[in-house]
């Protein structure tokens, strides 16, 4: 390590990756080399994200809040009323600055491989924010092999690959996700010629859905999860309380109970049960030994040391299954896909985890991605390297995705440039944190922290939680709270206990939906609206209210009772 060097930077980020699933938080899949970032760095509890993807990612590039950065809903949800309004542009908005912009100008290199998922359209690529190289996935989901089937008709438009700006038309036949971007940020990393510093971005797409994985990984996983949900999830909470990672006095989550148990499948649907397990793990197994090969080569070319690492998911494990896609239906998965038992995990499938294992994946918490419950939007994080003072250190500190740019800024001594017309930062350093135990990053005065994503809604306060849940996943009429130092599972709702609180953390949302111009959805689909070829065009003109008794159309106008709730 030469600390005469600018540091590097490594993000990698994986995509559903539920918070007991790699080894360092509690999980039985095989993570050697994000094991060994987690005894060489810091491991994070109550770490928080977005509850889907792509607001996340707008979030962990421009260290701004997701409303400020152009996904305050995520496409294609978006309302007729929320559509091209500032900060539901569907793609990260020129109203932020971007890690590989501000770095690239210091003197930094700047490399991508992975997903994307914040804007396909020609100036909204990674090649237009600051990255130097790039070989990317535009959407967000996609097979994780070279025939780049979309996840439904509707999610065709954004579909694409990208290499430093130009759509790529035709992947290698050898082509699997994870290896290739691999390969891709070697690639980048080897072909450096002078030593400059490098900030590199490493967007897994696995272990999203479609469930896939190369053939000579798929059994490796073969009877592991043939006890079935308790079983799994037991296990799990055993290994992290000795790990530290919760209380000896924590009991099993028993579920949101809306699937069925493992005792309640017939003996066929258990056998696929476990088989769609068996190859989620396989996925993750398969990223995890990608790292170790680029671990190998930064060590090989003296630039491991000199690299600050951060690892993440970039929300909780997906509950969804092939239909959720619109208009996929359970008649034209069945149709459309080879999802037989001896082909799951191949090319021509299409299965996922679903609900019930994505409760496991996240456990102890509560739910999983598409809500803000704790197993939404708290995920796994490490941050890692030789540069930091502290080692494998389980902290409580109420940490935030917007808290990685200030950090890696912080580290690289280099300042944010503050521009007028930029939006403000919304994270915090974590580096006076990482560096000296007696000093704590301060976010404000309250240590406040707000979530809203497609209605689901909380605000986080020290130890309380203000929730609100549409449906399916809540009543959709009444706000929750929650103790999250006495209750992380979030089962005991204290609204009527504590008004005082409650009417506190009210405030609060109220103040975070204001600042960040939160608009209500009035429940009318824009994707219905225009169809979905017209709506990925993200055209102004169309920011239109739906269409009157005479036909004519207005321009929408956002008005005081749109915000908040």
């Amino acid at each position: 390590m030469n600390l005469n060097r600018q540091p590097n930077f490594l993000l990698v980020v994986v995509d559903d990756m539920g918070y007991s699933d790699c080894q360092p938080f509690g999980g039985e899949i095989s993570t050697p080399h994000i094991q060994q970032l987690a005894d060489n760095g810091v491991r994070f509890r109550h770490f928080h994200t977005s509850s889907l993807c792509a607001p996340t990612r707008s979030m962990l590039l421009s260290g701004c809040d997701n409303h400020d950065a152009g996904l305050g809903n995520m496409p294609t949800a978006h309302a007729t009323n929320q559509y091209m309004q500032p900060g539901y542009e569907g793609y990260l908005n020129n109203d932020v600055q971007t890690i590989p912009e501000i770095l690239k100008d210091a003197g930094y290199h700047t490399y991508m491989a992975g997903k994307w998922h914040l804007g396909e359209l020609e100036g909204f690529r990674p090649h237009s924010r600051g990255f130097e190289r790039t070989f990317s996935f535009l959407g967000g989901g996609v097979s994780h092999f070279n025939d780049q089937r979309a996840l439904s008709e509707y999610e065709q438009p954004h579909t694409e690959y990208s290499e430093d700006g130009r759509t790529v038309e035709n992947l290698p036949e050898d082509f699997y996700s994870s290896n290739f971007y691999t390969n891709k940020m070697i690639q980048y990393l080897t072909e450096q010629g002078e030593d400059k510093p490098f900030f590199a971005y490493l967007a897994f797409t696995a272990p999203h859905d479609p469930l896939q994985v190369p053939d000579d990984w798929r059994d490796k996983y073969k009877g592991a999860y043939d006890g079935g949900y308790d079983a799994i999830r037991e296990q799990r909470l055993q290994r992290m309380k000795e790990l530290g990672l919760v209380s000896e006095e924590l009991t099993k989550n028993e579920g949101s109970g809306m699937f069925e148990t493992w005792d309640e499948l017939v003996e066929e649907d258990r056998k696929v049960a476990a088989r769609k397990m068996e190859i989620y793990a396989a996925m993750i197994e398969n990223l995890d030994w990608n790292l170790g090969r680029l671990f190998d080569k930064l060590k090989e070319a003296d630039k491991f040391d000199d690299t600050i690492i951060f690892f993440l998911s970039d929300n909780g494990a997906n509950p969804k299954e092939p239909y959720f896609y619109a208009p996929n239906t359970k008649e034209s998965i069945a149709r459309e896909f080879d999802n037989s038992y001896v082909n799951m995990g191949r090319i021509n499938s299409f299965i996922s985890i679903g609900g019930a294992w994505a409760e496991v994946a996240n456990t102890p918490l509560s739910y999983f991605k598409l809500t803000t419950y704790e197993g939404g939007t708290q995920t796994p994080f490490i941050v890692s390297g030789r540069r930091m003072h502290k080692r494998g250190i389980v902290t409580d500190e109420l940490l935030h995705v917007t808290d990685i740019l200030p950090t890696i800024l912080d580290y690289a001594n280099v300042r944010y440039p503050k521009m007028n017309d930029k939006k403000p930062l919304y994270g915090t350093s974590l580096k006076p944190y990482l560096q000296e135990e007696t000093k704590q990053p301060v976010r404000n005065a309250f240590d406040v922290l707000g979530f809203e994503i497609t209605e689901c809604k909380a605000v986080l306060k020290g130890d309380w939680k203000l929730i609100f849940m549409p449906p399916p996943y809540g009543k959709g009429d009444e706000w929750h709270l929650y103790n999250l130092k006495e209750d992380i599972k979030e089962e005991n709702n204290l609204a009527g206990q504590f008004p005082d609180k409650f009417e506190e953390l009210m405030a609060a949302w109220h103040a975070y939906a204001l600042s960040v111009g939160y608009i209500k959805a009035n429940g009318e689909s824009a994707l219905a609206q225009l169809g979905f070829e017209e709506f990925y065009r993200f055209d102004p003109k169309n920011r239109l209210k739906p269409e009157t008794g005479t036909g004519e159309r207005t321009r929408m106008n956002v008005s005081p009772t749109e915000l908040g709730d």
